[in-house]
């Protein structure tokens, strides 16, 4: 199961991954382009991650969203 939210952070971060590993073998790449799209990079790993850590505990409990709604 993996929410809209997800989906998009997910496939922002493959595209910056891809981006990232072309720009490595271009030889007229700054250091400071790289280092750049390096903290994209670990900046959208860091949403991803907390967003499922933080929605772990909606997604186990037991009724799950249901009870919000009451």
């Amino acid at each position: 199961m993996s929410s809209e939210y997800e989906q998009n952070v997910g496939k922002l971060l493959a595209e910056k991954t891809e981006k990232y590993e072309s720009m490595k073998k271009d030889p007229n790449v700054t250091k400071l382009e790289l280092e750049t799209i390096l903290a994209e990079i670990e900046s959208l790993e860091s949403l991803y991650d907390n967003y499922n850590l933080g929605m772990n505990y909606f997604r186990r409990a037991r009724g799950g969203r249901a009870g919000l709604r009451e």
